[in-house]
């Protein structure tokens, strides 16, 4: 199909370490299609990691060499765990066919450790072989001058706690270590002179800059962290679990609460339709896949689980595109009021609140 007759749309990719693997079969298959055009995007840790992928490959050679870039990339990360204690499950957890690795001695001693020392303390000289595989994956000076995919990267300043965006010009090494450090296993990341942990933890993927930076209007979020869980968890591990995905989750949340609100508002008349950019939210997603998974999991970096969510991505993709292709740039097909705000949010806040507030300026 000729490039003209492409939906154009945007893309937000959660993080999750190895559960980024999902999201890496979501793109080939969204790549593979043909049908979309991926103006831009925004990741935060793994998410980032696939945003870049994918950006450097539509931009050396369309949308096979983004495929195959990152492919390369997600080969790199498993061939550089494959002797690690702490990536690789144990005989026990292979026998149960557990993907995390809870019975695992390497992990578990690394787990205790982590409680009781820090990053600094355990790997003072900083050793990340994640270093390495983004070194030579990915050409920064190519990057950050190339105007065919915007890149928007997540990170948290450590001293304000405040959300920080590399975009795609000011893109390099740093800023990919930035947005996937983990403060319990790395040191934090210096960017030009001032510290950066994980983007998780106040933007998981932040989406805004899809909205105020690109064009399109269509904005597919591809989410890792379970949204909903029906078992109480009553473990310590069960409970730390669940915390990650809650706090994961937080402030997507957020984001998407806002722009339904303001759809609402658009809605109802309240904003002018010309006031503010009417977007068309997307979710790819597969909880099935997730909920069986624990955070151990998401330090995993064994072929056969990247080979699992892989093909979990590409299968979630394709329902995703034969059920919804038609309404891309027509309207919102994210099932918004179920999966992110609750049965009860449209009733708060169309009686209450802002939505309240804004009627009786508008009378």
């Amino acid at each position: 199909m000729a490039d003209t007759a492409k939906k154009r749309v945007a893309i937000a990719c959660q993080g999750g370490g190895s559960h980024g693997a999902f999201t890496w079969g979501v793109l080939d298959k969204i790549l593979e299609d043909g049908r979309f055009e991926i103006e831009g995007m925004t990741g935060t840790s793994a998410g980032g990691m696939n945003a870049v992928a994918t950006a450097q490959g539509l931009a050396k050679g369309g949308n096979e060499e983004a495929r195959a870039t990152l492919k390369l990339f997600w080969d790199r990360v498993s061939k550089s765990g494959e002797k690690s204690a702490l990536n690789n499950r144990g005989p026990i957890d292979k026998k149960m066919n557990n993907w995390t690795m809870y019975n695992t001695p390497g992990f578990v001693m690394f787990e205790f450790l982590s409680r009781m020392l820090s990053p600094y303390e355990l790997n003072p000289m900083k050793t990340d072989p994640l270093r390495d595989v983004i070194k030579e994956t990915f050409d920064f000076d190519f990057l950050r001058t190339q105007d065919v995919c915007k890149v928007f990267l997540c990170a948290t300043h450590v001293f304000t706690g405040k959300l920080t965006v590399f975009k795609t010009e000011e893109l390099k090494l740093e800023c990919l270590l930035a947005t996937a450090c983990l403060p319990t296993i790395h040191s934090a990341v210096q960017v030009d002179g001032e510290y950066y942990w994980d983007g998780g933890f106040i933007g998981n993927p932040v989406m805004f800059p899809l909205i105020y930076d690109c064009e399109t209007s269509d904005v597919i979020l591809i989410q890792l962290n379970p949204t909903i869980r029906n078992k109480l968890p009553t473990s310590a591990r069960e409970i730390g679990d669940r915390l990650n995905e809650i706090t994961n989750n937080a402030s997507v949340v957020r984001e998407v609460r806002a722009m339904h609100l303001i759809s609402q508002l658009q809605d109802e008349g309240i904003i002018p339709p010309d006031r503010m950019k009417r977007v068309h939210l997307h979710l790819i997603e597969d909880e099935s896949t997730f909920q069986e998974l624990g955070w151990g999991s998401k330090l995993n970096t064994e072929p056969e689980f990247f080979s699992h969510l892989f093909e979990r991505g590409r299968a979630a993709a394709e329902a995703w595109i034969n059920e919804n292709y038609a309404n891309v740039g027509k309207k919102t097909t994210a099932p918004i009021r179920e999966h992110f705000t609750g049965k009860d949010w449209s009733k708060h806040t169309s009686h209450s609140g802002p939505m309240k507030m804004l009627d009786k300026k508008k009378k």
